[in-house]
């Protein structure tokens, strides 16, 4: 293809574009990692790099520092930038699922991405009010996980119907009527629920659950929500962790 050359260009118009408002059909991601993550999930689309990376089957298409740096989100960009899609929807039959309900923050819901895909938690759902895990913050945090993860996206009454139609047990996370994770028996498949920063899981959500489970601590009243989630998918996957 014909080098791209000028930010005012239309085709660097619309990425930039795509840049503001991902779509699961279309976004940009960026540096060697990234792409090499959508690549190997079979995800890469398009490549626009200073120089051919030489990837095979994928479209390259040179561009300037310039358009680099209308397209980049870093300061130091690595001087590649892909075009990628996700697949949605959960596998069928799942045995682990992350549950993210209305978390805002982008480098919270991409550090639980990146936990869950790290202990065996490859289905995530979001719903609605959840951080999109295609923005740029969201991407950078989940260091390509997205790409290895079933998602869904759904409103609260759909994850209710989700989770009473589900074998799973459905786990909250919650202080009251909560039970100490080190006072519980885990189960080994579930569904596990991660609440909104301030507010924490929505009252329907908790009262459908089977277990509500807590983190003991002391010195401090919380903790970060992508620490303790970290630290409860540990927990939940251990055993297959070991083995």
């Amino acid at each position: 293809m014909q080098p791209l050359l000028s930010k005012n260009n239309p085709r660097i118009k619309e990425l930039a574009e795509l840049k503001k408002h991902p779509s699961p059909s279309a976004f940009l991601i960026e540096g060697y990692h990234m792409v090499e993550m959508a690549l190997e999930a079979g995800l890469l689309d398009e490549v626009y790099a200073l120089k051919d990376p030489k990837l095979k089957d994928i479209p390259f298409t040179q561009i300037s520092e310039a358009v680099l740096a209308k397209l980049s989100s870093t300061k130091t960009p690595e001087g590649i930038i892909g075009l990628a899609h996700i697949r949605l929807g959960l596998e069928p039959n799942p045995k682990k699922i992350l549950l993210l309900d209305r978390l805002q923050d982008p480098g919270n819901v991409g550090t639980l991405t990146r936990s869950a895909l790290a202990f065996g938690v490859d289905n995530i759902i979001f719903l609605n009010g959840t951080a999109s895990p295609l923005k740029e913050k969201t991407l950078m945090a989940s260091q390509g996980a997205i790409f290895k993860i079933h998602m869904a996206n759904m409103n609260e009454e759909e994850a209710l119907d989700y989770i009473s139609s589900s074998s799973l047990p459905f786990i909250a996370t919650c202080l009251k009527g909560a039970t100490s994770l080190e006072e519980t028996d885990l189960p080994s498949s579930f569904i596990l629920g991660l609440g909104n920063e301030g507010q924490g899981m929505s009252e329907p959500l908790i009262n459908a659950s089977t277990l509500k489970i807590k983190i003991p601590i002391r010195g401090i009243d919380s903790l970060n929500v992508a620490s303790s989630g970290a630290i409860m998918l540990y927990l939940l996957c251990r055993r297959e962790n070991h083995e």
